[in-house]
């Protein structure tokens, strides 16, 4: 695991700026805290800094073929190296380390560009090949780490995060409209966009082709649904047992200690019982919370105990927030609403203080086995279709609207309002309006009149549309579950999830995104992987048949799984946050950024301190724009 950055000239004769690598890699040094490597020739410059995982001694970057000519520098880990170094070696293939890295440059002699059909792991990567005079940078097929691009000064220039680009000395910060339209529904930016106009996110998938000043961004692999399998239920449960102890073998390979994320839901679990199985007692890790409606520590802690794991629990406090919410904005480098990315950067650092370089995580399993309730939602919303209009939005909305708040974590209230006002024709759009946090029809009020001509007309919808051909065709659940791993699990999870980990020089793993099990998953008919008032049956099936729990007499009471949140509602309205929260959302500093309208802030903020609405999400967006703007000015 590591980080990588570099550019390439696109005119000939325009010199190597050395310098420019150089900031680009210390720019990044936290990702990569054991070792750094640079490479140059006379057009291209290739950076890397290193997290020791696999081949501690031998695995510097960057690396090449027997020959030389083909460089790669690489971030990731590739969990099927040992079959291909094996297949490699037996046509004549010479190693001179143990490094997955190496593995890429002789796939690629061996096969061309096709070699990267043949990967199965995690992965951003640059790689010269000196005969051809060209220069190719991927990402992996799921996009579980990033990769960062952008066109300037007549060259083309990448990082692992946006930061290496940040030290160019002509990096240009003018903002994407478009990408802040986006971030103000869903209070992220998904791929290919970022706030800054000249840099995009490179799809996963997909690969650019740098050669003679030309540049070609193709992809190579997609998700499939299309390929259906016929097969019994009890079939699909026995196979989904048997892939996902795969990917977990596949992902324990390193040359450090790999510890599991736990949490008090059924994914992490999975993960800890698969790995237990497999290496024996398996050290664990939960973050808890004084506020009991947000704690999983105790779920957690019994969980460990059943699999006989030695168990570390952090406590995240509102102090230990207000203290790093601002660095960790600064981190990300673009606005990311859903703060409770701060307390996992925090728990990152607890984690690598426990000795721990690795830990495996839950994330993906509910994009690959339905386990979100908007696909319900969305499922429901073809019959609630057929109440006559005049009923819908006339009584039905109208009642639902008058509810109360609620006070606990995603209230009815909160949820019945979602689904009344997500209510449109359009079946996208309305799944896009589940998922929205600050309303398409309500935008303009929230924003000052400048930016209000700025974003005039882009509709954000368009994170959904750029997909329509690959959703042609496609059952609606199919369909959907397509848009949540391109959208959310990809531009969300993932991004968060690899920014907040490596800021802690921490690799996380995410044995759900296996090749094989994700194409099993995608092959089964959709009454096998979805059911239409039930989570995750096909998965939930599988691990109490297959993966049983060791026998026990203290086995944790069922537990109601919520998404990873922090108490962010009660923390707007006392003690340090609600200072911060009071001073950043005021009139004087709104009226500064020039974002917002600062009326309609202080009455969102108000509505939410009185109770009269949840604006939780909102206000999430709102501060981490601020911040953002506050910040870049």
């Amino acid at each position: 695991m590591c980080g990588i950055t570099g550019y390439t000239n696109l005119h000939s004769g325009a010199p190597i700026q050395r310098e420019y690598l150089g900031n680009m890699i210390k720019s990044i040094i936290h990702r990569g805290p054991d070792d750094d490597g640079e490479y140059f020739d006379d057009k291209s410059a290739l950076g890397n800094r290193r997290l020791s995982i696999i081949d501690i001694e031998g695995g510097h970057q960057p690396i090449t073929n027997e020959d030389g000519s083909i460089v790669i520098v690489y971030n990731g880990e590739l969990y099927n190296s040992p079959e291909l170094r094996a297949e490699l070696i037996k046509k004549g293939h010479i190693f001179k380390t143990k490094s997955d890295t190496e593995v890429f440059v002789h796939l690629y002699e061996e096969e061309g560009i096709n070699f990267l059909n043949r990967l199965n792991g995690m992965f951003a990567f640059a790689m010269l090949d000196k005969r051809k005079n060209e220069l190719l940078i991927a990402r992996d097929r799921f996009g579980v780490k990033p990769l960062y691009y952008a066109e300037l000064n007549n060259g083309l220039y990448f990082g692992s995060e946006i930061k290496t680009l940040k030290t160019l000395p002509f990096f240009d910060e003018e903002i994407d409209y478009e990408a802040m339209s986006i971030y103000l529904s869903l209070f992220f930016i998904p791929d290919p966009w970022t706030i800054y106009k000249k840099v995009r996110k490179l799809k996963p998938g997909h690969y650019i082709k740098v050669r003679e000043g030309s540049i070609e961004v193709k992809e190579y692999s997609d998700l499939n649904f299309r390929n259906k399998v016929s097969i019994s239920k009890d079939e699909a449960e026995f196979k989904t047992a048997e892939l996902f102890r795969q990917a977990v073998k596949r992902q324990l390979l390193a040359d450090v200690p790999v510890g599991v994320l736990l949490s008090g839901g059924m994914d992490s679990r999975a993960v800890l019982a698969a790995a237990t199985e497999i290496n024996g007692a398996t050290e664990s890790f939960t973050i808890t919370f004084s506020e009991e409606l947000f704690n999983e520590g105790n779920e957690a802690e019994g969980w460990s105990k059943v699999y006989n794991a030695k168990h570390h629990q952090m406590l995240y406090t509102e102090k230990m927030f207000c203290k790093e919410i601002k660095s960790r904005q600064k981190h990300l480098d673009e606005p990311y609403g859903i703060l409770c990315d701060t307390a996992m950067q925090e728990f990152a650092f607890f984690i690598k203080e426990k000795g721990f370089k690795v830990v495996l995580s839950g994330a993906g399993g509910d994009e690959l086995f339905a386990g979100y309730p908007t696909l319900h939602a969305a499922n429901a919303a073809k019959y609630y279709k057929k109440i006559p209009k005049i009923v819908r939005k006339g009584v039905l909305e109208k009642i639902i609207s008058a509810l109360p708040a609620g006070k606990s974590r995603l209230p009815l209230s909160f949820k019945l309002k979602s689904f009344v006002y997500a209510d449109d024709p359009d079946i996208y759009r309305n799944f896009f309006n589940f998922k929205e946090v600050i309303r398409l029809k309500e935008r303009d009020s929230f924003l000052s009149e400048d930016i209000q001509r700025k974003i005039k007309g882009f509709d954000p919808l368009a994170v959904y549309t750029q997909y329509a051909e690959k959703l042609e065709g496609l059952e609606l659940i199919d369909a959907l579950s397509y848009l949540d791993f391109k959208v959310f699990l990809t531009g969300n999870l993932f991004m968060s999830g690899d920014n907040e980990f490596m800021a802690a020089s921490v690799e996380q793993r995410v044995p759900f995104m296996d090749n094989d099990l994700v194409d099993f998953a995608f092959s089964q008919p959709v009454n096998i992987r979805f059911h239409p008032y039930k989570l995750k049956t096909l998965l939930r099936n599988s691990f109490n048949k297959y993966m049983k729990p060791p026998a026990s007499d203290n086995l944790p009471q069922k537990y109601v799984k919520n998404g990873f949140e922090i108490p962010i509602n009660s923390w707007i309205k006392n003690g340090c946050f609600q200072k911060e929260v009071g001073s950043l959302l005021s009139e004087k500093n709104v009226s500064k950024a020039g974002i917002f309208n600062p009326s309609k802030i202080a009455s969102v903020l108000s509505d939410q301190n009185s109770g009269k609405q949840n604006n939780e999400r909102v206000l999430q967006a709102l501060i981490s724009m601020m911040y953002f703007a506050s910040d870049t000015n």
